[in-house]
């Protein structure tokens, strides 16, 4: 038996196939006794890995791994086996070269059904004392995939932005178009720039297992040719209206498919804020825009404070309204 743990286990596959065959083999393996050796000055005792005692058959398993430099020397195992009448077939794998008048030389590394069958034959012929025939096996060729490619490639969860999701296309000519899924699937962004992804199209996904996207994306993709942003947000490039919308410093980075975010502004005359607007005395001084009123954003937490450069405000973002047209979700 081989001491090599996969070649062994070989061996033994190639054994039960043959018993399976119907051959009758010697259990186990058994010494021979070989003439003299003459390099050595010894007569040698060799343990072949298959015998058929009653034929004085030998079978040897050789792999690729194991005796791709052993050429010599499995020459020589087959003049001493045979100078002592036994015939020698040897399975030689990973299309090693042929040693004596019965191999079987396959190019695969591995038994495969057709080289098991040659072998069969071989050894059939070697018992029945027939000229040995010497049997090429070709490596089987798999058939080329028929099927294209997608051009869609996988959808990942975004690093770095909340709610979104990688894409990736290919276009034209190879190139690959890189996108984002923002709001859980709602809208299709691109990156261009440090800020966050500018609104590219709607999707509509949100809500939609992320498993079932990639059908509407392809049929959707495969007809853009533009590749290019709309606008920075959903509803347009500015995210408040009003007279002092100006004034609002939200930073390049706010995310309209996120949850929360935090802010300052330097409204003049301000004193209190509702869910939707900056007011001074009731009067609306700056307001969230329609469009991100219906993406559920609503104002919170006005503090008005001091700084290096005097007084100013702070406030959060948050996504607590009621989503509205495009922005609900079953």
């Amino acid at each position: 038996m081989s001491k090599n743990p996969s070649t062994s286990k070989m061996e033994e596959d190639v054994r039960q196939k043959l018993l399976d065959a119907g051959l009758k083999l010697h259990k186990g393996r058994s010494a021979i006794q070989c003439g003299h050796e003459a390099s050595r000055d010894n007569h040698p005792v060799l343990s072949p890995d298959i015998l058929i005692k009653s034929a004085k058959v030998a079978v040897e398993i050789d792999s690729d791994y194991t005796h791709a430099d052993e050429f010599m020397k499995d020459q020589l195992r087959n003049q001493l086996l045979g100078e002592v009448g036994w015939t020698v077939v040897r399975l030689r794998l990973g299309g090693l070269s042929e040693v004596g008048p019965h191999d079987v030389i396959s190019e695969s590394s591995g038994p495969t059904k057709a080289s098991i069958n040659a072998l069969i034959e071989a050894i059939r012929d070697a018992v029945t004392g027939r000229p040995g025939t010497v049997r090429h096996i070709a490596k089987a060729v798999r058939p080329k995939s028929t099927k294209t490619p997608s051009r869609l490639g996988a959808i990942s969860p975004h690093k770095y932005t909340e709610n979104a999701f990688h894409v990736s296309w290919i276009g034209e000519g190879n190139t690959i178009e890189r996108m984002v899924a923002m709001d859980g699937g709602n809208y299709l962004a691109v990156g261009e720039g440090w800020g966050a992804p500018r609104f590219l199209c709607w999707l509509g996904l949100a809500g939609i297992p992320k498993a079932q996207w990639r059908a509407p994306l392809i049929e959707l993709l495969t007809e853009m040719d533009d590749f290019g942003s709309v606008s920075q947000f959903p509803w347009g490039d500015h995210l408040f209206t009003g007279a002092q919308a100006s004034k609002i410093r939200v930073f390049e980075k706010f995310n309209a498919g996120g949850e929360d975010w935090d802010a300052t502004c330097n409204l003049v005359g301000v004193d209190a804020i509702t869910e939707t607007a900056f007011t001074a005395q009731g009067e609306v001084l700056a307001q969230l825009h329609d469009g991100a009123v219906d993406a559920g954003w609503r104002l919170d937490d006005l503090l008005i404070t001091t700084g290096m450069h005097g007084p100013y405000q702070r406030f959060r973002l948050i996504r607590s309204g009621v989503r509205a047209k495009l922005w609900a979700t079953t």
